[in-house]
């Protein structure tokens, strides 16, 4: 009897994908803190660091939630 591992290979794949995409928006979210600290030193303005570090911060979750729900749907 012969049978086939294709829908295991598929999974295998999706899992793979989607590793590679949370380990891409984690390094872009260390990414975004290290220059953003960089900046900060180099404005002397710790407010607005503060600010934009927290836009970031906000921004990478609404589009990490809104990729979690689109693939929901």
């Amino acid at each position: 009897m012969h049978t086939t591992h294709e829908p295991a290979r598929d999974a295998d794949a999706r899992l793979k994908s989607r590793n590679r995409r949370t380990a891409l928006v984690l390094l872009s979210i260390a990414a975004v803190f290290f220059v953003g600290i960089i900046a900060t030193r180099f404005m002397d303005g710790s407010a607005t660091g503060i600010g934009v570090m927290g836009s970031a911060v906000l921004l990478f979750l609404v589009v990490a939630i809104g990729r979690n729900l689109r693939g929901k749907a």
